[in-house]
């Protein structure tokens, strides 16, 4: 007899077997989706009763097809992308086959940063000159015409990668090779001083909810982010605006349910959208969420794609009693040459202190290089405080004393030098 729950999941599992197991029974049958060049390294995919391998180029034509012979076999119940790639496939898939995703027209936005800026145009929101170019020549033009600073960062995509600070009409053509590197175009957009913020929710019935608001550190050269402390030391003025705006973003993407994580700006004319993403913020900050409010994105997110109704308890919990040290912070560090990884080592200070928690990203061995992307920084530190400060100074502090006794990059940790 065929199990009565079959779940599909796009990319990582992560611990949603588990949680899967927990609620529908052991019988349930899982079914991931990976690219071929990603199978090695899929979290959680020794847990699925079978696995559908294409190609990295596949198309979404090719994805669907493969989500519907399956699902004329054995129907599929419920539906998952923890993570952003394929999300957009899998939205593609399952539309028109009555199992719960998001929409095409969402995660469409949500990938591909034009269509977000369109949208919001077309309400009257948050408008910011921009424009889409597919060469150098243009690229010149586009910076020529919206001035400096702008930032060019490919149209498709997420995070840092590939963005690149325009500071002179001379570096647009430097820095539209570097954010075309996928082929999917470039936008340019004229670039907004002013501290950076993320604002983790929670969704249903296209209901939102504001987790938490997070202050991000960010390189000024490369925009990676170096640092984060949450709940971020705001105003309160200045958070409800930050939270309506990503809420308004939210809207106009048209996100039902799960996780969110939106960058935003907060620049001298009130808060401007960057991008918005429909999972957990990373870089441990659904962790550190989790710890500050006591909400479990490892588990609501789950429960409700299995089936339940969450946000009253997400509600409840956000409403409770905080810990004694609610705030968390975490700081990276990198390398200053490229090399070989020759492991960390923690001064005794750092070692000592109970609220501080040192993590290498890297193996001994391991190639390394100066920051270029988030995939190149090579150690976290994570620490707790009373108070927003607290917490990001003995994160900052302790990875100052790590890069230094590591002979890594103490540049990084100069709080005074980021965005």
């Amino acid at each position: 007899m065929k199990p009565l729950h079959h779940l599909a999941v796009f990319g990582d599992l992560f611990d949603l077997p588990a949680r899967a197991r927990a609620l529908l029974g052991e019988d349930v049958h899982i079914t991931a989706f990976v690219q071929r060049s990603r199978m090695a390294g899929c979290d959680g995919i020794e847990h699925a009763r079978a696995v559908v391998a294409l190609a990295d180029d596949a198309t979404a034509q090719e994805w669907s097809r493969a989500v519907h012979a399956v699902h004329a076999t054995r129907p599929f119940t419920h539906a998952a992308a923890l993570v952003d790639h394929l999300a957009c496939e899998a939205a593609a898939a399952f539309e028109g086959t009555g199992v719960h995703f998001h929409r095409p027209e969402t995660v469409g936005m949500v990938r591909d940063k034009r269509s977000m800026r369109e949208e919001l145009d077309r309400r009257g929101l948050y408008p910011v000159p921009h424009r889409l170019v597919h060469d150098a020549d243009a690229a010149r033009t586009a910076v020529r015409e919206l001035g400096v600073p702008c930032v060019a960062k490919p149209v498709v995509g997420t995070g840092s990668a590939g963005a690149v600070v325009v500071r002179a009409e001379e570096e647009a053509e430097a820095a539209y090779r570097e954010a075309s590197a996928d082929g999917s175009g470039v936008l340019l957009e004229h670039f907004v001083s002013g501290p950076q913020y993320s604002v983790e929710g929670f969704s249903e019935d296209g209901e939102h909810v504001v987790l938490a608001v997070t202050r991000k550190y960010s390189d000024p050269r490369t925009l990676v982010e170096l640092g984060h402390v949450l709940p971020a030391p705001l105003p309160d003025e200045d958070r409800e605006a930050v939270e309506r705006c990503a809420v308004s973003v939210l809207d106009a993407v048209g996100l039902q349910f799960g996780p969110s994580h939106t960058e935003v700006v907060l620049g001298p004319d009130g808060p401007m959208p960057i991008e918005t993403h429909a999972r957990v913020g990373g870089d441990d900050i659904w962790l550190m969420a989790h710890e500050a409010t006591g909400v479990d994105l490892d588990v609501v997110q789950p429960d409700q794609i299995l089936g339940a109704r969450v946000l009253e308890d997400v509600r409840a919990t956000l409403a409770g009693e905080r810990p004694e040290r609610p705030y968390r912070a975490v700081w990276f560090g990198g390398a200053r040459t490229e090399g070989k990884f020759a492991g960390l080592t923690v001064p005794a200070s750092v070692r000592d202190d109970e609220h501080v928690a040192v993590t290498a990203l890297r193996k001994e061995g391991d190639p390394v290089r100066p920051l270029s992307s988030s995939d190149d920084r090579v150690f976290k530190v994570r620490a707790s405080g009373t108070s927003a400060q607290e917490a990001l100074e003995a994160a900052r502090s302790a990875a100052a004393a790590v890069a230094a006794a590591s002979d890594l990059d103490t540049a990084l940790t100069d709080l005074g030098a980021t965005l």
